[in-house]
């Protein structure tokens, strides 16, 4: 099971702290899967990160239940759960493919000109396939996280790309990470996957 949690740093500081990082002290809190018995600081593990700006490994702290053996791990809300690419990187590279209104080929220049980074083309069909599959789950849910009274997205459901651009533009009028968290604290699930138990 994963927590996210606000490091309130950028990947590159916190990477440097790695295990001195003060990461939140959940050996105070039952077992969320369990509820019988109090966490145990359980050690760390590293997983890759590809942010913009940033590639390389960081540090995960991990806590464990006793009792039912399972393991609770505290993801940096700047990482996304499961995937090695950061939240920011996977909204920018939506963005110019949505927004721009480009080709797929174009929005890869535009982000590789905006970010000095490469992205397959793969990876964005990868990365757009997740986020249409989940475009209407994201849209209700932001608007009960929101506690909108009109909708952010305007456009019929039929038109896919139009909705994309529209959500897209009401994240990135926030900000992206922010409301990667709450929505994970609200519903386990994320920009592009919904995160199993």
């Amino acid at each position: 099971m994963q927590r996210v949690f606000d490091p309130k740093c950028r990947p590159e500081e916190y990477q440097q702290q790695g295990k001195s990082y003060p990461f939140p002290d959940l050996t105070q809190e039952l077992c969320p899967q369990c509820l019988s018995d109090l966490l145990k600081r359980h050690g760390f593990y590293s997983r890759w990160l590809c942010a913009i700006g940033f590639s390389g490994e960081i540090r995960i702290r991990r806590f464990l239940c006793k009792t039912c053996g399972k393991t609770v791990s505290l993801l940096p809300s700047f990482a996304h759960p499961r995937m090695s690419h950061s939240i920011l990187f996977i909204i920018v590279v939506l963005s110019r493919f949505y927004l721009d209104e480009a080709s797929v080929t174009q929005a890869l220049k535009i982000f590789y000109q905006d970010t000095g980074q490469c992205c397959s083309r793969q990876l964005l069909g990868q990365f757009r396939k997740r986020f249409q599959e989940n475009l209407n789950r994201l849209i209700m849910e932001i608007i009960a996280l929101m506690r909108l009274k009109s909708p952010l997205v305007t456009a019929p459901v039929e038109k896919q790309r139009q909705r994309a651009r529209q959500l897209l533009e009401y994240i990135q009028s926030l900000n992206s990470e922010d409301v990667s968290l709450k929505l994970f604290e609200l519903s386990r699930t994320t920009y592009l996957t919904a995160i199993a138990n």
